[in-house]
């Protein structure tokens, strides 16, 4: 009997959970598969991190403070010259002590700290989509492994009818030899195919079984051997270029990206403001001219421009810009090859379409060629060899018809896979 045809590789076998009637579908093992995934997480701990991050930056608008302690000895001290007897000035210790507790204050930091939590937040969603986009690629895998137990499913139907049809004519036929009408070899021709068609089941059962593992594993949940994969409704595909593919969100993220980023170059060439306060008790204090320890303060504003940042903010800026054209490439080079690649699939949509009437012919033809051949073997017309051709060739039409809807199938879900809108 002719070779079944399938889509799937045959994975090394696992054995089942216990047996235990299940219909599941496409979505859901979609969703399933998505939740369950360990990438999930990631998005969560990303978030952690930013958040603390961002928390992080709120505190350059905190009062910074500073306890200092500093003791010094110095090989020479100022003095004041003693003018005349009536003029008596101390001298000073060579021996200096002093504690401080210093309090900086950001006034205005030239917006940089607002820039930099934007990109932060920025940067984050960019993780997030990244993250999103490997997920996405999980579905395709879940897809082909669906289509995999769908076409097995849908093949252990048609060849399990055969087998039906040809035990029912092997019972026909051992009453024609027991009333010596029919020959014996006819019966061996029809128990030779029952064999072959209860391999082919073994061969489907067994990848079957394999493939129903692997998704089990992406679902995170038992599935069976006589779990029933319900075949996808069908889907109104209108063939007109949509592009809604998370790649192409994740590109537009990273060019808003960018653009803070640019923002955060113009705030590092803006003068920075902050208020500052010093508090301290040591020896000296302010007072040069007195030896003794004393309490001492003082309080002030100060503002800092690095004008130098003028210089290098412009290649910066210059430097984002060319960041971006990359990215616009990108951006244009995958929209392409998206273009292309839905062309071939709207094309293999109608050609599965045609195939599947075709097939629809081909099998009532067959159909009618096996029946006047049954008819034929029952009167002794034929030999079961020329019976067993021609329900070989129906079942080979029954085989492609099953094939080709599913092919159908997967090329409709692609589609809508390429679009991004699954």
């Amino acid at each position: 009997m002719k070779k079944i045809l399938l889509l799937f590789v045959v994975f090394p076998w696992m054995p089942l959970f216990a047996q235990q009637p299940d219909t599941i579908s496409l979505n859901y093992c979609q969703q399933l598969a998505l939740d369950n995934y360990p990438l999930i997480k990631q998005k969560e701990l990303l978030s952690e991190a930013a958040g603390l991050k961002i928390k992080n930056l709120n505190t350059n608008y905190f009062p910074q403070i500073s306890l200092n302690g500093q003791a010094t000895y110095q090989s020479a001290v100022t003095e004041i010259p003693q003018i005349s007897p009536m003029f008596n000035f101390p001298s000073m210790s060579k021996d200096q002590y002093k504690v401080t507790l210093d309090v900086n204050q950001m006034v205005w930091d030239g917006g940089i700290t607002s820039a930099q939590k934007k990109l932060e937040t920025s940067g984050l969603q960019v993780e997030q989509m990244s993250v999103d986009v490997e997920i996405a690629k999980i579905k395709e895998q879940v897809n082909l492994i669906y289509f995999n137990i769908l076409l097995a499913q849908q093949n252990e139907k048609v060849v399990g009818n055969i087998q039906d049809e040809l035990q029912s004519k092997l019972k026909k036929i051992e009453a024609g030899i027991k009333n010596e009408v029919l020959l014996q070899s006819n019966a061996d021709v029809l128990k030779a195919e029952i064999i072959k068609t209860e391999q082919q089941l073994i061969e489907l059962a067994n990848a079957k079984s394999a493939a129903l593992n692997m998704l089990a594993e992406f679902i995170n949940r038992p599935l069976y051997e006589t779990t029933e994969l319900k075949i996808p409704d069908d889907i109104a595909i209108v063939p007109v270029f949509d592009n809604k593919r998370l790649e192409m969100q994740l590109l537009d993220l990273q060019m808003n990206k960018l653009d803070i980023s640019k923002s955060l170059v113009n705030t590092k060439v803006m003068p920075r403001f902050f208020a500052f306060g010093q508090g301290g008790y040591g020896r000296p204090g302010f007072n040069m001219l007195s030896n003794d320890f004393d309490f001492f303060y003082i309080v002030g504003a100060k503002m800092t421009w690095n004008i130098s940042g003028f210089f290098q903010s412009g290649r910066e800026k210059r430097i984002i810009d060319i960041q971006k054209n990359i990215l616009n490439t990108q951006k244009e080079t995958f929209d392409k090859k998206l273009k292309i690649a839905s062309q071939k699939d709207a094309a293999d949509i109608t050609k599965y379409k045609q195939l599947i009437s075709k097939d629809d012919e081909i099998i009532r033809l067959r159909q009618n060629i096996t029946k006047t051949a049954s008819t034929q073997l029952e009167n002794g017309v034929i030999t079961a060899t020329e019976y067993v051709t021609e329900l070989n060739a129906e079942m080979s039409a029954r085989l492609n018809l099953e094939l080709h809807k599913i092919q159908m199938k997967i090329a409709e879900i692609n589609y809508l896979n390429l679009m991004g809108k699954l």
